[in-house]
């Protein structure tokens, strides 16, 4: 399983909750005493985890800072840490002193965590596969070149859907690593302009990519397109390569691979299965498990539509 979770593993590193003010005579002041302004508590909080992690080449900013959060006296923020091209943010809060700072965002335990995953979904204008109203609802994070990807995409197909068909609706989203895999995000651009023509032009270039994902390079994942919408039943071909080539569909892309972090997944594949979290090629054995646990239950959380 491919993964970003490197950059996290650092973080994690660092203590839990920090005294971003150094020591003194105030180690009692309440989160709620006077605030610090928001370039201070930017210098705190990047000179902070600068001095906490110092892997060679790791550096942060604070890329957003909210005037509240849900905990009265804190603040709410995003910290970035990037490695060259890679870049991970996780969420922190802050008090309004700019002393204390917990990672991590604010856990409502009133709320569903499954039904809370499942919000921050969309299912409009979906790839989609399954009637709406099924009992379960499996959506994919995938990466049409990741070799683990192709395994589940095999075991998908072969053995996991065909034996539920109807009490399963499966949605595909796409998440491209495109620091790793140099034609992934063209083939999901493919995949998408595919999805313009219609629900059944996407699931051909889905079929057909990850079958052929062995032989498929960046130099030739273009003609390989071509030859796979050729053979697909109703796909104007001159269209599909026209949006390809103009990278139509490349915001589309990228509004998956923005709610694949809002929902918390840093790696490929990885699947929400009514808000159960699964990473990894798993085998059909722990798919089924999961299925049948979740037919068996009472209604479960349905995505924001």
């Amino acid at each position: 399983m491919r993964t970003a979770r490197g950059l996290l593993v650092l973080l994690a590193a660092s203590a839990l909750v920090i005294g971003c003010g150094g020591g003194g005579g105030d180690h009692q002041a309440a989160p709620g005493g006077p605030g610090a302004n928001d370039a201070a508590i930017n210098d705190r909080v990047v000179g902070y985890f600068q001095r906490a992690i110092d892997t060679p080449g790791v550096a942060f900013k604070v890329t957003s800072l909210a005037p509240d959060s849900p905990i009265p006296g804190f603040r709410s923020g995003k910290l970035e840490a990037s490695l060259g091209e890679q870049k991970q943010e996780v969420g922190f809060l802050v008090s309004r002193d700019g002393r204390w700072l917990f990672r991590g965002d604010p856990v409502d335990l009133t709320v569903d965590p499954r039904k809370a995953i499942m919000d921050k979904i969309s299912l409009a204008d979906q790839p989609t596969r399954g009637p709406a109203d099924a009992k379960v609802t499996i959506v994919e994070y995938s990466d049409f070149q990741c070799p683990y990807c192709g395994r589940a995409w095999e075991l998908l197909e072969k053995e996991v859907l065909p034996k539920y068909g109807d009490k399963v609706r499966f949605v595909f989203k796409q998440m491209p690593l495109v620091q790793i895999h140099p034609w992934a995000e063209g083939a999901a651009i493919a995949s998408e302009c595919a999805y313009q023509q219609g629900n059944d032009a996407f699931w051909a270039l889905y079929n057909g990519l990850f079958s052929q994902q062995a032989s498929i390079t960046p130099e030739n994942l273009r003609e390989k397109v071509e030859s796979i919408a050729s053979g697909a039943k109703g796909v104007d071909v001159t269209k599909l390569l026209a949006c390809f080539d103009g990278r139509s569909t490349l915001a589309a892309v990228q509004a998956d691979m923005k709610e694949a972090a809002d929902a918390g997944v840093n790696s490929t594949p990885t699947f929400i299965i009514n808000g159960r979290r699964v990473s990894g090629a798993q085998d059909a054995a722990q798919f089924g498990k999961i299925i049948d646990d979740e037919l068996a239950a009472g209604p479960g959380p349905k995505p924001a539509s």
